[in-house]
């Protein structure tokens, strides 16, 4: 499902970039865009450590309703990452003939930077998921019988 995600987003900032240039001005990348992805994977892998360390390492509980909103917002967060790391992809590589030039490299600079927090969103989404993850029974027994 991420890597049709991926291919659907790329699909569509490649679409993005080539009709924007039909009136002469492609469209540009704002700095805010790339650095609030990479803010949001940050926030995103610190509830991912929390969740690990209280679920995995202390082994305590969380209510069911809880442990479902966060296994929600990790499966959102790895869609909407490599949604947004796929849609700067497909918008940069539209400029990657013109690197010569300063405003293509600004949007080609921008948009790797911004694939980047895409791709760091998809993988704290993945760690929330995996540290939701129940133990099965073999991992419960401290004894090492079954």
């Amino acid at each position: 499902m991420l890597i049709v995600a991926g291919l659907i987003g790329a699909l569509v900032g490649w679409t993005i970039a080539a009709v924007s240039g039909f009136d002469g001005v492609p469209v540009g990348v704002a700095w805010s865009w790339p650095i609030t992805l990479v803010a949001a994977a940050a926030v995103l892998f610190c509830i991912a450590y929390v969740l690990h360390q209280r679920l995995q390492v202390n082994r305590l509980r969380i209510d069911d309703r809880q442990a479902v909103a966060w296994l929600a917002l990790g499966k959102a967060a790895a869609l909407m990452g490599v949604v947004m790391a796929g849609g700067y992809a497909g918008f940069a590589v539209r400029f990657l003939a013109e690197l010569t030039i300063e405003g293509p490299r600004e949007r080609v600079i921008r948009s790797a930077v911004a694939i980047v927090g895409g791709v760091l969103i998809t993988v704290a989404g993945l760690r929330i998921e995996r540290a939701l993850m129940v133990p099965t029974d073999d991992q419960d027994d401290d004894s090492g019988q079954k």
